[in-house]
C-alpha cells in the first residue's frame, strides 16, 4: 500500500511564493529612484482649518519632513498617460504612471511621498525627469509580506533642492547587497568592508593557492 506525500504538493506552494515575494522583489529589472518618504515623528500637521494666508507645501518652510532614500528599486512600471488642463496659467500638462514597491523594503509607503527617476544612472548630463508624488496606494494582500502598487502623479513646478531643505537626518540609501535600506554611512562603510573582502580573497588566490595540491600555504610572499 503506498501512501501520498501530500507534503511535497504543498511544498509546491511555497515554492511558488517564495519566486513571487523573494525572487521578483530582488532580482527583477528595476528602475532606481531617490525616494523621499514622509517623516511622520518630525513632520508637523495642520489640524486646524485656516480661514485665510497660505501655506507653504514645498521648501524649508514647510511642515512636512522626509526620509530621503537613496538607489531605492521600484518595479513595473505602467504606461504614462497624458492629461492636458486648462487653468488660469495657462495649459497644464499632468502625467500618472505607476510603481510596485515590495514590503521587504521595512516601510509603508504613503500617500504624499515624493519620488524621482535617479538621474545618475539615466540621464547624467540632462536633469530633465519629473518628480512624482504619491497619489494612492494600494495594498496586494492582507499578509506580512505584500506589494505595494503606487499611483503617481507629476508635480508640478517642485524642484529636488527645494524637497532637500525638508529632508531629515540621517540621509539613507538601499543597499544591493543585502537587499536592504541603511543609512548613508553604514552603506558607505560595508561597501568599503566589501571591497577589501574582495582585496583579500585575490591576494590569497594569487599568493597562497597551490594548484597541485589545492590547498593555500603560507609562502611569506606579500601581505593578505
Amino acid at each position: 500500500m503506498s501512501t501520498q506525500k501530500y507534503q511535497r504538493i504543498y511544498d509546491y506552494v511555497h515554492e511558488y511564493q517564495d519566486l513571487i515575494y523573494d525572487f521578483y522583489s530582488k532580482d527583477v529589472v528595476a528602475f532606481l529612484t531617490t525616494y523621499y518618504h514622509i517623516d511622520t515623528a518630525n513632520t508637523v500637521w495642520d489640524d486646524e482649518n485656516m480661514m485665510g494666508g497660505s501655506y507653504d507645501r514645498i521648501g524649508e518652510f514647510s511642515g512636512t519632513r522626509f526620509h530621503k532614500i537613496l538607489l531605492l528599486p521600484v518595479y513595473y512600471s505602467e504606461e504614462m498617460t497624458t492629461t492636458y488642463d486648462a487653468q488660469d496659467i495657462g495649459y497644464i500638462k499632468d502625467g500618472d504612471t505607476s510603481f510596485v514597491i515590495p514590503s521587504t523594503y521595512g516601510f509603508t509607503p504613503l500617500p504624499g511621498d515624493k519620488l524621482k527617476l535617479e538621474q545618475e544612472y539615466l540621464r547624467p548630463t540632462n536633469n530633465t525627469y519629473p518628480i512624482y508624488y504619491v497619489g494612492g496606494v494600494e495594498k496586494s494582500t492582507n499578509t506580512d509580506r505584500v506589494f505595494y502598487r503606487l499611483k503617481l502623479h507629476v508635480e508640478q513646478s517642485v524642484t529636488e533642492e527645494q524637497l532637500d531643505e525638508q529632508v531629515s537626518d540621517p540621509i539613507y540609501t538601499f543597499f544591493d547587497y543585502d537587499k536592504n535600506i541603511h543609512t548613508l554611512s553604514d552603506a558607505q562603510f560595508m561597501a568599503q568592508l566589501l571591497s577589501k573582502n574582495e582585496d583579500l580573497r585575490a591576494c590569497i588566490k594569487t599568493n597562497l593557492y597551490d594548484n597541485r595540491s589545492g590547498y593555500y600555504f603560507d609562502h611569506g610572499v606579500g601581505p593578505c
